[in-house]
Order: structure tokens, then C-alpha cells, then sequence
């Protein structure tokens, strides 16, 4: 008798099933995406970090220096940072009171499931400026 019950279970059981595997396998996918998002704001947030680190060091030098340039530009590569550009920042030597300004620009490559998944290049442009302290 029970086996019977089983066999002639209600036609509509897996359509009931259906919408909450759907849900489910939905808000896997959601996880997986944010998680690829949020690496990207925090590599974007890091850049900005080292931006305003090097402009402190800037405010006491009176600008940033060929070493300190090289030093900026590989722990900008280190945080992922590509295609960057320093076109706008005080290079040469300033006064006491001066405005001295750094600019970086660059793409942060950003990767969605591996190399076969999605990709695409986050633009990232930080601007900051200050006086000179020396």
C-alpha cells in the first residue's frame, strides 16, 4: 500500500520544487559576484591608500622624487594596478606654502570566474593635493 502512495505521488511536487532551486541556484550565483566586486573596491581602496601615504611624503619633501616615484609605481603594480599614469603630479622641487598635487590613473583588470569568465577593467583616477611642508 505504501508503495503504491509513493508511484502515484501528485504530478505537481517538482513544479512546487522548481521556483526554490531556481531561488537557490540564483543567490549562489549573487554570492559568487560579490565576491569578485568586492575584491575590486578593495584593491581600488588600497590604490587610494598608497595615493594618500606618498602625498604625505610629498607634503614634507616639497614634491615626489625619481626614487620615491619608482617606489610609488611598484607598490602601485603590487595592489594590481595597470596602465599607470602620474601625468599631473608635482615632480620638481616646490617652496614652503606651495600647492604640490599627485595624480595617478590606471585600470585595476578584474576577473569573474577565471580566465574563461568574465573580465573587465575597472578605470581608477585618484587626485590629491595639499601644501608644501618643507
Amino acid at each position: 500500500m505504501r508503495c503504491n502512495r509513493l508511484l502515484y505521488q501528485d504530478k505537481g511536487f517538482v513544479y512546487k520544487l522548481l521556483p526554490v532551486l531556481v531561488s537557490l541556484s540564483l543567490v549562489a550565483v549573487l554570492v559568487v559576484m560579490s565576491a569578485g566586486f568586492f575584491r575590486a573596491f578593495r584593491q581600488r581602496d588600497a590604490v587610494s591608500q598608497l595615493t594618500r601615504e606618498y602625498l604625505l611624503v610629498m607634503e614634507t619633501e616639497g614634491y615626489l622624487s625619481q626614487a620615491r616615484q619608482e617606489e610609488l609605481l611598484i607598490s602601485l603594480e603590487e595592489a594590481g594596478l595597470e596602465q599607470i599614469s602620474l601625468e599631473g603630479t608635482t615632480l620638481f622641487p616646490v617652496s614652503y606654502g606651495s600647492r604640490i598635487s599627485l595624480c595617478v590613473n590606471g585600470v585595476l583588470p578584474q576577473e569573474f570566474l577565471g580566465q574563461y569568465g568574465m573580465t573587465w577593467e575597472l578605470p581608477v583616477s585618484v587626485r590629491l593635493s595639499s601644501t608644501a611642508k618643507q
